[in-house]
């Protein structure tokens, strides 16, 4: 690597830590407030939600990594070209080739990395994430019952509790409506004077136990009759899952806590099938194309840094940013047709990629001959460098 080689990689250095740090907060910063209030509302140890922020940052960094590569190359080479440094490299007889060798070498190694972090650190990280949130929210009742407010966290079931004591998981005047697993399942009422949450940690599941109570459902054949039934003790068996956003929370590990190779082995062990299925492959194609965001992300970067107009640079920003919010639109519509079988998981994950990097090597190419492509029509008459 040679003077200006090293030169550009300097220029690209300090703007990706930047857009790594920007990007990270602004996806956190939600996560922070709410993880802080495990500590002032409810008493969670400060260490326990210290290791929670530890083990969402590798989910976040998978994205914003990428982020901060199309960031660094729009501001580098935006940067040249204002500064007439691209105009200063052209006369001395230095083409944009070595300088965009420097990019594609930045967005590679970082493309391999990230395979390396995503197939690694990731898994770990989110399996980690989820054990510790699992005995936070199962020792602590009030993180997703509150008083005096309906809840709909878990699946299947409203919740209204009168009192709560979040030290001891204690519940008092409690009103649970059942929505039945099916439309034909009868609407039940459950309304208790007292209940706790009793937690299986072998099995990782969550149930109510309701005490003093009775339970008012409706009759299938006659749905303006009700039936009233008292009881002593009941216990219902809640979905947590849904209440802690994530796919599964079982002691087994789902898609996204596992390697490509445990994935692989899931997949040819004939274990899951429909969606259960998709939902392997997509995740096993979604750690190679997410990481690959680096290298396309390069690609559309350089030419937008070079054909960025000297009188609104900010547009390339502008137009970088939108960028990033369309890959990953594109990339969570095509997680949601791939589970659901409507586009071959291969291509939902692999679509915003290729059309990143297609339009990428189309103005690689023009800006290395020296001229514009046709979304840069601004400076096809004066040329990339005027």
């Amino acid at each position: 690597m040679n003077t200006l080689q090293r030169y550009v990689f300097k220029e690209l250095l300090f703007p990706f830590l930047m857009g790594i740090g920007i990007f990270t907060f602004v996806l956190i910063m939600d996560k922070i407030f709410a993880l802080a209030d495990l500590i002032v509302k409810y008493g969670v140890p400060a260490l326990t939600v210290l290791k929670l922020m530890m083990y969402i940052l590798p989910a976040t960094f998978a994205i914003t990594i990428p982020m901060g590569v199309l960031v660094a190359v729009i501001v580098a080479f935006s940067r040249l070209k204002t500064d007439n440094e691209l105009t200063a490299m052209k006369a001395s007889g230095v083409s944009l080739i070595p300088l965009t060798l420097v990019a594609l070498v930045f967005g590679g190694a970082l493309t391999l990395m990230m395979i390396w972090f995503d197939n690694r650190v990731l898994p770990q990280s989110n399996y980690a994430y989820k054990s510790i949130y699992y005995n936070v929210v199962s020792k602590r009742a009030a993180i997703v019952i509150r008083e005096q407010v309906f809840v709909n966290d878990f699946d299947g079931y409203i919740f209204r509790v009168g009192e709560t004591n979040p030290l001891s998981n204690e519940l008092k005047d409690i009103i649970v409506f059942s929505l039945g697993r099916k439309p034909k399942d009868p609407l039940r009422t459950i309304v208790a004077k007292r209940g706790r949450l009793v937690t299986d940690d072998r099995s990782r599941r969550v149930m109510l136990k309701l005490e003093d109570g009775y339970v008012q459902m409706t009759q299938p054949k006659d749905p303006q009759a009700f039936a009233r039934l008292e009881f002593d003790a009941n216990m219902l068996d809640l979905d947590i899952n849904h209440s802690l956003g994530n796919p599964a929370l079982e002691n087994q590990k789902s898609a996204r806590e596992m390697s490509m190779r445990e994935i692989q082995g899931e997949i040819d062990g004939g274990r899951s099938v429909g969606e259960d299925l998709n939902l392997l492959k997509v995740e096993y194609h979604k750690k190679l194309s997410i990481p690959f965001a680096c290298l396309a992300f390069v690609l559309i970067g350089v030419p937008l840094g070079v054909l960025a107009p000297r009188s609104g640079k900010y547009l390339a920003y502008f137009v970088g940013v939108a960028l990033i919010f369309m890959y990953y639109i594109l990339l969570s519509l095509g997680e949601t047709f791939g589970t659901q079988g409507r586009l071959h998981p291969f291509l939902s994950m692999w679509i915003p990629n290729l059309v990143l990097m297609g339009f990428g090597i189309y103005g690689m190419f023009w800006i290395v001959q020296e001229r514009a492509p046709l979304w840069g029509w601004k400076n096809r008459r004066r040329g990339v460098s005027a």
